[in-house]
C-alpha cells in the first residue's frame, strides 16, 4: 500500500508524524521547580521549523500552506493530546493554540515553499530571525532573564547559524541567477 502512494504524500505523512512526535516530546519536558528546564519546552522558534520544511518539499503553494498548517496542528495534537493532562475545561485554551498553529504553520509552509524555489532572503530570514529574537525578547523585553543564559545562548547560536546559512544560500542563488541571465 505504501509503495502505491506518491512520494509527496509519503513525505507529508512523515512530516505529520514528525510534528506529532515533536509535540509529544515537547510536552514531556517536565515543569520542575527549577524553571531552567521549563523554558526548553516553551521555546517557540523550534515549532516553526517543521512547517517550513513541509512547505519546502511541497509541489505547490496550496500544498505548502496545507502541509505547513497540518504539520503544526499535528505538533499541537501531540502536545495537547491524550495523556497530556489537558481536560475539557481547557478546551478553549487548547483550541486557541490550534488556531495559532493553523495560521503560523500555514504561513511558514508558504515561507518554506518560496525559499525552496527562489532562496529569497525574506523567506529565509523568516526561519532564522525567531531563533534570534525569541531569547532577546524573553530575557530583555519581558523580564524573564532568570539565569536561563545557557538555553538562550543555544537558541541564539542556532539562529545565528541559520542566519549565516540563509544569507550565503540567498547570495549564491542571486549570483547564479545573475550569471545565467548574462
Amino acid at each position: 500500500m505504501l509503495a502505491a502512494m506518491p512520494r509527496r504524500t509519503l513525505l507529508l505523512i512523515a512530516f505529520l508524524l514528525a510534528g506529532w512526535t515533536f509535540g509529544l516530546l515537547d510536552s514531556r519536558i517536565p515543569m520542575p521547580s527549577s524553571s531552567g528546564v521549563f523554558w526548553v519546552g516553551n521555546l517557540g522558534a523550534p515549532w516553526l521549523v517543521l512547517p517550513f520544511l513541509a512547505g519546502w518539499i511541497a509541489p505547490s503553494r496550496q500544498r505548502a500552506l496545507l502541509g505547513g498548517a497540518l504539520t503544526c496542528v499535528a505538533a499541537m495534537v501531540g502536545f495537547f493530546g491524550p495523556g497530556s493532562g489537558w481536560g475539557p475545561a481547557s478546551l478553549f485554551f487548547v483550541a486557541s493554540w490550534v488556531g495559532i498553529a493553523v495560521l503560523a504553520g500555514g504561513l511558514y509552509g508558504l515561507f518554506g515553499f518560496t525559499w525552496g524555489r527562489s532562496r529569497t532572503l525574506l523567506d529565509g530570514l523568516a526561519l532564522a530571525v525567531p531563533f534570534i529574537v525569541e531569547p532577546l525578547a524573553w530575557s530583555w523585553g519581558f523580564g524573564y532573564s532568570q539565569g536561563r543564559l545557557p538555553i538562550w545562548s543555544v537558541e541564539l547560536a542556532v539562529g545565528l547559524m541559520l542566519l549565516v546559512w540563509v544569507v550565503v544560500a540567498s547570495r549564491r542563488r542571486a549570483m547564479a541567477t545573475t550569471r545565467a541571465g548574462t
